[in-house]
């Protein structure tokens, strides 16, 4: 039988919970996903998400499994080693590549993102672009349509908005100047520079399943 699972890259902003709650209401299983992006603050995050994945799960009515990775190593290295304008970029290949590979685990037939079209920098089409060339696996965004009015208002109905809020440590590793309009010729050749296949192998080895909090 085929599987009808997806995995939702999960930040601690508003937008992903509901990008996998809009999926979940569809009757697509959920497993989550989600990196550490700074220093300090484990415990938090780790909290942190397990109450919006416990949410997720009251939510859609189905369990949501929760799996954490130590994204901050591949950040370390794109900013201290490549160039900070691709930072985010390189940033977000790297976590649809440790998306697929639990993709693989949990047999999940696609990534679930939260990109909302222009919102920020990682989010111009021409960057949506050149991130989604990271991986073979098809990626879901049900977000794309909407603007920021009408995803604050499905997640306060679903109880998420407030859960988003939670104060906890960001990620510390954004440029200054982020690039809008990342060429993938640019993008690869980076990562060739860089050996990104090790740094994957570092990043994906750290990746473990978590019991969600309550809320």
């Amino acid at each position: 039988m085929r599987s009808n699972r997806m995995v939702l890259l999960l930040s601690g902003g508003i937008d992903s919970p509901v990008a996998g709650y809009l999926m979940g209401r569809q009757g697509v299983d959920i497993t989550a996903l989600s990196g550490f992006v700074n220093p300090e603050g484990d415990r938090a995050h780790e909290e942190k998400m397990g109450k919006i994945v416990r949410n997720l799960s009251e939510s859609i009515g189905k369990p949501v499994d929760l799996y954490l990775f130590e994204q901050r190593i591949a950040q370390s290295a794109f900013a201290s080693r490549g160039k900070s304008g691709l930072t985010c970029v390189l940033c977000k290949r790297m976590m649809l590549r440790v998306a697929e590979r639990l993709c693989r685990e949990v047999r999940a037939q696609a990534i679930v993102m939260g990109d909302s079209l222009g919102q920020v920098a990682s989010q111009t089409l021409q960057n949506l672009q050149t991130v989604e060339q990271a991986v073979s696996i098809p990626i879901v965004r049900p977000l794309v349509g909407l603007d920021k009015v009408e995803i604050v208002r499905i997640a306060e109905s679903i109880g998420s908005f407030e859960l988003s809020n939670i104060k906890s440590p960001g990620c510390t590793f954004v440029p200054a100047r982020p690039a809008t309009k990342a060429r993938i010729d640019e993008v690869l050749a980076e990562e060739k520079r860089l050996d990104i296949d090790s740094i994957v192998d570092a990043v994906a080895g750290t990746m473990r399943k978590v019991e969600a909090a309550s809320p």
